[in-house]
C-alpha cells in the first residue's frame, strides 16, 4: 500500500512537472531575445482568420518602468506598409524560432516606418499573481463624494468639470515608455446603437491616445467549435471586452497573445489601466481596417461571450475562459404622446464606468425620441436596487434645453454617490427609468402665498393653518394649491415661518437648516430620498426649536444640556446645532416643473 502511495505521489510529482516544463517551453526569455531575430506575428485583419506577419528584432530596452522591459521590432507585411501599426493590434503574438516572445502593445504615432514596441510574455503571465475582490469597489482612485457635495452638485452643478470626473475612469492612466511619442497602440472603443449626437458629445471624454471611439454593430457572428459551442481562445484571436451589451452595445478590441489553460492574456499594454475588473470577455469579428495617415484601425463588432476580464494591469489584460462576469440589468421605458418605447441592455459592473456608460445610453434614448430644439419638458421616475441596502426612489423634472443634458449628468451624480460611498460597496443589482416627454413647456411660477388665520385671529400652538400658493403656468391661467398645516403643540410663543416652493428650492432651504451626515449605506440612500423633485410644491413651517443633527439623525427639541453634550461629543466628528426646526410639512405632486419660493411669517401666541 506504501508503495502504491509512493508510486502515485512521484506519477503526479512528473506530471506536475511535465506540465510545468510544457508550459515553459514555449516561452522565450527576453535573455534570450537579441538583436537580429526574425519571426512573425499574427493577428485577424479581417473576419476571425487570423494572418501573420514579419517581425525583425531592433534590440531591448530595460527597466523602461519598475520591473519593465520593453522589446523594440520592426514589423511588416503588404497591409502594414500602407497602414502602420493598426489600433487593435494590441496584444498580437509575437514568435521567434517557434516560441512566443511577447506582445505587440507600443508604437510611434507619427513614425514614417512600421516599428513597434513588444511587452515581453514573461511579464505578461505574472498578471495572474494579482489577485482581488471583483464587483463594484471602489478602484483606481474614484473618488467618495460627501453629502453635502452631492447636494451642492446637484443644486448647482459645474457641467464641464463634472464630465471630466465622471469620465476620468474612461481614461487610462499613461502608459508611455522612456522614448519621446511612443504609447500603447490605441484601443478601438466600439459603440453600437448609439445616436450619433450622442457619440459626438462624449468622443471629447473618451477619446485618448490609447483609446479610439469608432462605430460598429451590435453583434458579430459567433465563431463555433465542431460541438456547435463558442469555440475557446488562441493565441492572435480578437479579443473583446464588453462594457455595454443588448440594445446598446460598447466593447474594446484587442488581440489574444497566450493561452494557459484557462487564462488567457492580451493586449500587452493596459486597456484602462483600474486593476482587478468584471468585464465579459468575448470574441471579436474584424469587419475590415481603414488605413490612415494619422491612425490606422480596426473595425469590430463583440460576438460570443466566452470567459470574463479579471485583471487590467500595466503588462496587459488577463481573463478566464468560462468564467462569468454579472452586468447591471438597465430598462429605460420612454413615453411620449401615449406612445411607450423600452430600451433594455446591461452595464459592466465597476465604479468607474457604470456612471458613464449610464449616462450615455440615457443621453442617446433623449436625443434620438425628442427633437432637437424648442419647447419641451421631460420627467424621470427611476428605480435603483441595491445589493444589501434599501432601494433607491428617483424623481425629477426638466423643461426647456436644459433637459437633454440634465437627465444623463443627474443619474450620474446619483449613481457615482451610491457606488463611491464611503462605508461599504454598493452593488447596483438592476435599474429601472422611466422617461416621460411632453412637447410643451410644462412650467408653473410660484406667484403669490398667504395664510388664512382662525377664526379667533391667533394661531396657538397645535392649531391647523391653511396655507395656499398661486401659480401661473407658462401660457396659462393661473391656479391655487392649498394646504393644512399643525402648528406644533410644542411651538414656542414668537415668530415662525411657512416656506412654499418647488422642489429644487426646497432643496436648498431644508438641506441647509437639517444638513445631512450619514454614517452608513443606509443612510447614504436615506440622503437621496430625502431630494423633493421639482415637479413637488412643498409647504413647511419651520419654527425655533433647536436641536441637533449627529451621526446621521435628526435630535430636535433636545435639552440644551444634551444639544451641546452632543456637539461636544469628540466622536460625533459632524455634529451641528439646528436653530430652525422643520415641523410640519405638506407636498403635493404636480405635472408641471414648479419655479419660485416664498415665505410667509406668523406669529404664535401661547394659549390663555
Amino acid at each position: 500500500m506504501k508503495l502504491q502511495k509512493l508510486a502515485l505521489v512521484v506519477t503526479l510529482s512528473v506530471a506536475m512537472a511535465t506540465a510545468l516544463q510544457a508550459s515553459a517551453t514555449d516561452i522565450m526569455p527576453i535573455d534570450s531575445v537579441h538583436k537580429g531575430m526574425k519571426g512573425y506575428g499574427v493577428s485577424v485583419f479581417e473576419g476571425n482568420e487570423a494572418q501573420r506577419f514579419d517581425v525583425e528584432i531592433m534590440g531591448v530596452l530595460r527597466n523602461i518602468g519598475p520591473g519593465h522591459d520593453l522589446i523594440l521590432a520592426k514589423v511588416d507585411s503588404e497591409l502594414l506598409r500602407r497602414t502602420g501599426v493598426i489600433a487593435g493590434m494590441s496584444g498580437s503574438p509575437i514568435y521567434i524560432d517557434g516560441k512566443i516572445v511577447g506582445a505587440l502593445a507600443y508604437a510611434w504615432q507619427f513614425a514614417t516606418e512600421p516599428i513597434a514596441g513588444i511587452t515581453p510574455i514573461e511579464q505578461m503571465v505574472r498578471i495572474s499573481d494579482r489577485k482581488g475582490r471583483n464587483g463594484m469597489t471602489p478602484a483606481g482612485g474614484a473618488s467618495p463624494r460627501s453629502a453635502q457635495t452631492f447636494l451642492e452638485t446637484l443644486v448647482s452643478p459645474d457641467r464641464e468639470a463634472l464630465w471630466r470626473e465622471l469620465s476620468a475612469g474612461a481614461r487610462p492612466k499613461a502608459a508611455a515608455t522612456s522614448l519621446s511619442g511612443a504609447g500603447p497602440i490605441a484601443t478601438p472603443i466600439s459603440f453600437a446603437s448609439f445616436d450619433s449626437s450622442t457619440i459626438e458629445r462624449f468622443t471629447p471624454l473618451i477619446a485618448s491616445d490609447s483609446l479610439m471611439p469608432v462605430a460598429a454593430g451590435t453583434s458579430g457572428s459567433a465563431v463555433e467549435s465542431a460541438s456547435g459551442s463558442p469555440r475557446q481562445f488562441e493565441a492572435g484571436d480578437a479579443i473583446a471586452a464588453v462594457l455595454v451589451d443588448g440594445d446598446f452595445a460598447v466593447s474594446a478590441t484587442g488581440t489574444v497573445t497566450y493561452v494557459r489553460g484557462n487564462e488567457v492574456y492580451g493586449f500587452g499594454h493596459p486597456f484602462l489601466d483600474i486593476g482587478e475588473v468584471a468585464f465579459p470577455m468575448a470574441r471579436a469579428e474584424i469587419v475590415g481596417v481603414l488605413p490612415n495617415l494619422a491612425r490606422s484601425f480596426k473595425f469590430s463588432n463583440a460576438g460570443a461571450v466566452i470567459g470574463a476580464l479579471r485583471q487590467d494591469r500595466f503588462s496587459g489584460i488577463m481573463g478566464v475562459s468560462g468564467a462569468e462576469a454579472e452586468m447591471v440589468p438597465v430598462s429605460v421605458e420612454f413615453e411620449e404622446s401615449g406612445t411607450r418605447t423600452t430600451q433594455q441592455f446591461r452595464i459592466a459592473r465597476h465604479p468607474m464606468m457604470f456612471p458613464l456608460l449610464l449616462a450615455m445610453t440615457t443621453d442617446s434614448i433623449v436625443a434620438s425620441t425628442q427633437k432637437a430644439t424648442g419647447e419641451r419638458t421631460v420627467v424621470l421616475d427611476a428605480e435603483i436596487d441595491l445589493s444589501g441596502a434599501s432601494k433607491v426612489h428617483l424623481r425629477e423634472g426638466w423643461a426647456g434645453a436644459q433637459a437633454r443634458e440634465s437627465i444623463p449628468l443627474y443619474l450620474a451624480i446619483v449613481s457615482q454617490y451610491l457606488l463611491t460611498n464611503e462605508f461599504r460597496s454598493a452593488d447596483i443589482d438592476a435599474v429601472k427609468i422611466h422617461l416621460s416627454h411632453d412637447d410643451e413647456l410644462r412650467v408653473a411660477r410660484i406667484t403669490d402665498a398667504s395664510i388664512r388665520m382662525p377664526a379667533d385671529g391667533e394661531i396657538n400652538p397645535g392649531d391647523e393653518i391653511v396655507v395656499s400658493a398661486t401659480l401661473k403656468p407658462f401660457r396659462g391661467t393661473s391656479f391655487v394649491e392649498s394646504f393644512t398645516l399643525r402648528v406644533p403643540n410644542d411651538a414656542p410663543a414668537g415668530r415662525s415661518w411657512v416656506y412654499l416652493g418647488g422642489g429644487s428650492e426646497m432643496n436648498r432651504i431644508e438641506f441647509s437648516a437639517v444638513p445631512p451626515d450619514p454614517r452608513s449605506l443606509e443612510e447614504v440612500v436615506g440622503v437621496i430620498g430625502r431630494l423633493h423633485p421639482s415637479t413637488n410644491l412643498s409647504a413647511t413651517i419651520y419654527s425655533p426649536l433647536a436641536g441637533s443633527v449627529t451621526g446621521g439623525a435628526y435630535h430636535p427639541s433636545l435639552p440644551p444640556s444634551m444639544r451641546q453634550l452632543l456637539v461636544d461629543d469628540s466622536s460625533h466628528t459632524a455634529a451641528a446645532q439646528v436653530r430652525l426646526h422643520p415641523s410640519a410639512r405638506a407636498t403635493r405632486q404636480l405635472d408641471q416643473i414648479v419655479d419660485g419660493l416664498l415665505r410667509l411669517e406668523f406669529d404664535v401666541k401661547p394659549r390663555s
